[in-house]
């Protein structure tokens, strides 16, 4: 399938608008910023709407082939490493801003982490508050294998259908708590995953329509301009409407996908547009740009808040001016070089490890690692008093092993699906050296803690205990996996 350029520079056009509803415009936008311009250039809930729209349209030109295998492993993996690598950094560059994380709740870290926080309301703007929408993303991921393999056996006049009837249905119950429950379930009204789906299926369905008939339909060039601009007409023109009669869904309201099936036909038009627009959009600056996108938007909040300290502490006469000049040209330079020199070698050299390890077993792993640090601190201290004391201890070890287990996991080739099928000591080996690698480790940075006065006490059994823990539950996974013969097929020879 050929690339549709012309759609990627709308990207950063989107990107734009939250990147200014978040304040970055400085004394770039001043001159804009009057009304009807103001609610056009503020419009980032409708932009995040647009872009889940697009999301689900570019899926289908890459994964839409009916007379092939859906390969959803490889796609899943795929669609990982879009986003993880990036995705991290950002969450690191937020624990750097924090500093001293280990008065944050685990649970919230962890459900960072794991790109699960739009799903617990209370977390969805933990850390990073823009990276709610990668839960989001994600959950479209989980959907659209599903979705599309559903949609080979469906003619496009039921997809359609479909598609509106869960807009319809997802507009409705949106409306209704919004009317009933808004701001008091603000988090879960406005972030939670579900009410986003109609705006990704409503781009998948219309993708399906452009890959089965859009193609070849003989639609002249003047009445297809025509769609295209009356579709952003009237996207804009409700969009300065809303800001004035208060009454329609307005602000936060149309991120939940009031205004995707009009994307829709926005995208199919520009998809199919073969005028000068199409041209200028796919002008090699402009679609850079557009790739940059994810970087700009996922990087722009710890950047923002790193900035803004550093001038703040800074012996700047005026900093906030420094900030209104500096803001967006440092912002848009951030996300080209994190998009060429970051993500880029992070998602090759993150692709080469993943080749060579199994993710399920890597989810196991991790879990493991949280359940035997918790278990080695209740069965060593029953009373609730005395493990409550070694509560910063406890943390401490539980990071350290998340981050150097896993570390010493792939090292030492304890995720690879071939060692469940050697012998014995193949079999164990890996598991035994990272497991023992990784407890020597971790107590020794509680050790060193307890040395400088971070911690009250060196707990020495609770060590034993985890170390046992973790190698019996890890060597026990693999044995499951072994006597099921998951990964026995594609380990044999052809």
């Amino acid at each position: 399938m050929k690339r549709l350029d012309q759609l990627t520079f709308t990207r950063f056009i989107a990107l734009l608008m939250v990147l200014f509803y978040h304040g970055a415009g400085g004394i770039y936008l001043r001159s804009f910023d009057i009304f009807p311009l103001s609610p056009l250039l503020h419009a980032a809930p409708t932009a995040v709407s647009f872009l889940y729209v697009l999301s689900g349209f570019v899926m289908v030109l890459v994964y839409y082939r009916p007379a092939q295998k859906f390969d959803i492993r490889s796609y899943w993996t795929a669609r990982f490493l879009r986003i993880y690598p990036l995705y991290i950094v950002s969450f690191l560059m937020v624990w750097y801003y924090y500093f001293d994380i280990s008065r944050i709740k685990p649970q919230k870290i962890l459900a960072n982490i794991f790109v699960i926080q739009a799903w617990i309301p209370k977390y969805a703007q933990s850390f990073n508050y823009a990276s709610w929408s990668m839960t989001v993303e994600f959950f479209f991921y989980a959907v659209f294998p599903f979705f599309i393999l559903w949609s080979y056996r469906q003619s496009t006049k039921k997809l359609i259908t479909v598609s509106l009837i869960l807009w319809t249905v997802s507009q409705l119950i949106s409306y209704v708590l919004w009317i009933g429950y808004f701001p008091e379930q603000e988090l879960f009204i406005v972030y939670f995953p579900l009410f986003h789906l109609n705006s990704f299926i409503t781009g998948v369905v219309g993708g399906i329509w452009y890959m089965r008939v859009g193609q070849t339909q003989e639609i002249k060039p003047v009445t297809n301009s025509l769609v295209l601009a009356a579709g952003v007409l009237f996207a804009a023109g409700y969009t300065i409407i809303s800001t004035v009669f208060t009454q329609l869904p307005h602000d936060l309201q149309p991120m939940s996908g009031l205004l995707a099936p009009i994307f829709t036909l926005i995208i199919v038009a520009l998809a199919l547009d073969k005028t000068r627009l199409s041209k200028i959009f796919s002008h090699p600056v402009l679609v850079t740009l557009g790739e940059t996108s994810f970087a700009l938007y996922i990087l722009h909040v710890p950047v923002t808040w790193i900035y803004i300290r550093a001038l703040e502490t800074s012996s700047l006469a005026d900093p906030q001016l420094v900030l209104d000049y500096t803001y967006l040209p440092l912002m848009i330079s951030v996300g080209l070089l994190a998009h060429f020199y970051v993500d880029r070698p992070l998602r090759n050299w993150l692709k080469k490890i993943l080749e060579h390890i199994s993710m399920p077993l890597l989810v196991l792993d991790l879990a493991i690692i949280a359940l035997s640090v918790y278990l080695s601190y209740r069965l060593r201290f029953d009373v609730r008093r005395e493990f409550e004391s070694y509560r910063s201890t406890a943390l401490m070890m539980f990071w350290s092993a998340f981050i150097l287990r896993t570390v010493f996991s792939v090292v030492f080739k304890a995720l690879r699906p071939e060692t469940l099928y050697g012998t014995l000591i193949q079999f164990v080996r890996p598991v035994l050296i990272s497991v023992t690698v990784g407890s020597v480790v971790v107590a020794g940075i509680i050790l060193v803690g307890y040395s400088l006065g971070r911690f009250e006490n060196f707990p020495r059994s609770v060590f034993a205990l985890d170390w046992a823990l973790t190698l019996g539950l890890s060597l026990g996974i693999r044995y499951v996996f072994r006597f099921f013969g998951i990964y026995k097929n594609e380990l044999s020879p052809v």
